[in-house]
């Protein structure tokens, strides 16, 4: 195998070199003949005779750098092969190529200094050193702005850009490679503006003044804003963004401010508007905003009359002296200067009863008062402004006349007579008072109250309606009338009043028992009585009731089986047959005391002396069950004794 090289460019018949194989024959054995098997690609030839290997054509390294040819040698019997490989040697036979004829950056004037901003490129098909590219920057307008890395052709930012300053910049760029071939090439960088700059007023504040009539429409300021930015980031949209609550302005996209509603310095004479501007730069970059302040003066015009703020009603004693001032007329007019200044005036003053002052609006009583005459007045009020053409405005007052306290209050009877059972309810009304005031207002108003014969308070009255309720329980058994002093009075700074006299009867109602006054009775009664029947005893109870319910009646219910003795109707216990001791020495019996209701009982024993109480009954529905007052009779019999002894 035999390595050789071999340098591109050479061919045409150019002679690389002459290959010899030695044969150790003699004679027409020993004759070689040389070819090329394989690997030539027509790029090679070989001398048959001679060996004499030859380049048939031009090499080039670019199109391609290697060769591997099988070359034999036959001497006509017997033959050898060997390979033979031929490396191209590069020869600087390209110049470096830029990948565009031209290169055009953009960059945004806010990039960083020290970033990557740009990248150019450019390849030599030589190899080695003869392909090896370093780049140079031969023209620069930037002073140096960018750098220009000389092997990998990356341009970095050197500080920092300003769009205002300079939009663009122009490097001519060359790039060489290491056998001393260059070509060169123009890169353009174009600076992009960023939105760094705010929109700026002409002025810092603007003031201007307008009647407040001016039409809608009407132009007031035109605001001169300009923005060193470029593009939409100079183009600017306007905005009131405070003093202008109702939206009386409007301002449009040129920044020409004007009247967008009717205006009225009465409602608000003066503005101050904040009017913003912002420019248009494209969302999601950063929008920079200015604002300003503008003030707006209203001039008056006299389009408001006078307006009453006075009240339209007014009271007066009728003993008001003359020349009391009885109320003052107050008007304002929200106009300014003349166009606010009033006078006042009455329109037909009524019978010289009032008069008004002109400037300060005062009216006065000019003559004497009487209520019962009349009882108001009604006034014409006229506010007039010094405009040019004048305005004017009126108000109707009533001037009321009120009442002197002058009448007592009256009652409608001096006497009262009511009878109410002592059992009544509590909060039951017994009664109704009543008084008249033939005065007015608070000085007719009357309140009632008891001043005396209500010394435990049995009895309240309202105060207002005059009606007597009962407060407590009654019992006629303690108390069965009342004579109660009830006074009016009205409700004047000095109070007059009035007495009449309520007189309450209790009427009786069966609420007390029977109670016997001896409790239990004993006898001693002889036996063998021979003159009977005789009175033994005459038992009594008691009754605090009135009438009929105190009236008693007296039973014999128990304890006379043999029917020895019997019992009036008033209470006398009289013995009806003889009695005999041996056969019956004692006799206890038991004896009912009940008035006309039958309405309670007591029960009383001796041998324990004690009383129970049972509840009431009515005797038209528990006939059956009816107990009364009963007492325990112990009669003894005894031989030896002719009295009986209670």
């Amino acid at each position: 195998m035999l390595d050789l090289t071999v340098e591109e460019n050479i061919g045409d018949g150019s002679k690389i070199m002459q290959l010899t194989a030695m044969d150790a024959d003699e004679g027409a054995n020993a004759l070689v003949t040389y070819t090329i098997i394989s690997g030539a690609d027509d790029s090679f030839h070989i001398n048959p005779e001679s060996g004499e290997l030859i380049a048939t054509k031009r090499l080039d390294r670019e199109r391609r750098s290697k060769y591997s040819l099988l070359v034999r040698a036959d001497d006509g019997l017997q033959s050898s092969d060997m390979r033979v490989n031929i490396t191209i040697s590069d020869v600087n036979d390209h110049m470096p190529k830029f990948s565009k004829p031209w290169y055009s950056f953009d960059i945004p004037e806010d990039t960083t200094p020290g970033s990557l901003v740009a990248a150019i490129l450019a390849t030599d098909e030589d190899s080695g050193v003869n392909g090896e590219i370093t780049y140079t920057v031969s023209e620069d307008d930037g002073d140096r702005t960018f750098f220009l890395n000389p092997v990998t052709g990356v341009f970095n930012l050197t500080c920092t850009l300003d769009y205002e300053v300079q939009q663009y910049y122009i490097l001519t760029v060359r790039a060489e490679d290491g056998g001393g071939q260059f070509t060169t090439s123009r890169v353009y960088f174009n600076v992009l503006d960023v939105n760094d700059n705010s929109p700026v007023f002409s002025l810092a504040s603007y003031s201007t003044s307008l009647m407040e009539n001016q039409p809608p429409g009407s132009t007031i300021l035109t605001f001169n804003v300009t923005d060193a930015d470029d593009g939409s980031n100079s183009q600017l949209s306007y905005s009131i963004t405070s003093g202008d609550s109702l939206g009386q302005f409007n301002i449009d996209k040129n920044g020409v401010l004007s009247v967008r509603q009717p205006l009225d310095r009465e409602s608000q004479s003066f503005y101050n508007l904040v009017i913003q501007v912002h420019d248009m730069a494209p969302l999601p970059a950063s929008r920079y905003t200015s604002t300003t302040q503008v003030s707006i003066i209203l001039l008056d015009m006299n389009d408001n009359p006078p307006s009453f703020i006075s009240p339209k009603l007014t009271y007066i004693p009728e003993n008001t002296p003359i020349d009391t001032i009885v109320f003052k007329a107050q008007a304002t007019d929200p106009d300014s200067g003349p166009n606010s200044y009033i006078e006042y005036n009455l329109l037909n003053p009524l019978e010289n009863k009032f008069s008004i002052g002109t400037i300060d609006g005062e009216v006065r009583l000019t003559g004497e008062l009487d209520r019962e005459t009349v009882s108001n007045y009604n006034l014409t009020v006229i506010a007039t402004d010094k405009g040019q053409p004048s305005l004017s405005s009126s108000t109707d007052v009533v001037v009321i006349i009120l009442d002197i306290n002058d009448n007592n209050p009256i009652f409608v009877q001096k006497l009262y007579k009511v009878e109410i059972a002592e059992n009544i309810l509590t909060g039951t009304d017994v009664v109704q008072v009543s008084a008249t005031d033939g005065d007015e207002g608070s000085n007719g108003q009357v309140r009632y109250a008891i001043i005396s014969g209500n010394t435990n308070n049995e009895f309240r009255i309202d105060s207002v309606t005059g009606v007597i309720t009962v407060a407590k329980s009654l019992d006629r058994e303690k108390k069965p009338s009342y004579s109660l002093t009830v006074q009016s009075a009205d409700r004047g700074s000095s109070p007059r009043t009035d007495t009449t006299t309520v007189s309450i009867v209790l009427l009786d109602v069966n609420d007390y028992i029977p109670t016997f006054e001896l409790s239990p009775y004993s006898v001693n009664v002889p036996e063998n009585l021979e003159m009977l029947p005789k009175v033994i005893l005459q038992v009594v109870a008691r009754d605090d009731d009135q009438g009929l319910n105190s009236k008693l009646t007296y039973l014999l219910v128990g304890g006379n089986e043999d029917g020895s003795f019997t019992l009036s109707a008033n209470g006398e216990l009289h013995l009806v047959q003889s009695l005999d001791r041996e056969r019956k020495e004692q006799y206890i019996m038991l004896i009912t005391a009940a008035d006309s209701d039958f309405r309670l009982l007591r029960f009383a024993t001796k041998k324990k002396d004690a009383s129970f109480f049972f509840p009431c009954m009515k005797r038209d529905i528990f006939v059956a069950s009816l107990l009364h007052w009963q007492e325990l009779f112990q009669l003894k019999i005894n031989p030896n004794q002719a009295t009986s002894q209670s």
